[in-house]
């Protein structure tokens, strides 16, 4: 098994939807089998913790795959939020 991690940098919100279908098509295009996707710890631009739940959303192919932080307690921040997504694969 392998992991690769991906990092996406959006605009901070309470509810953030990023999409990592391109990064996991891209695992995908060499030959490589998606085990699992989690979703990572998530950081404000000002640096603190986010306190959110996250989850993975994806199709059972991997076709789809988002990373979801809901009730993102420092959307009053402003900033951004940087949202990791680790890719288990084989």
């Amino acid at each position: 098994m392998k992991v690769k991690c991906f990092r996406k940098t959006v605009p901070s919100e309470t509810n953030i939807l990023v999409d990592f279908s391109n990064e996991i098509a891209a695992l995908m295009t060499q030959g490589n089998k998606i085990v699992d996707c989690i979703c990572g710890a998530t950081a404000n631009s000002n640096n603190a913790l986010v306190y959110g739940k996250t989850a993975i959303q994806a199709t059972s192919d991997w076709t789809y795959v988002y990373a979801r932080v809901n009730q993102n307690y420092y959307d009053g921040l402003g900033g951004t939020t940087t949202v990791t997504l680790l890719a288990i694969y084989e």
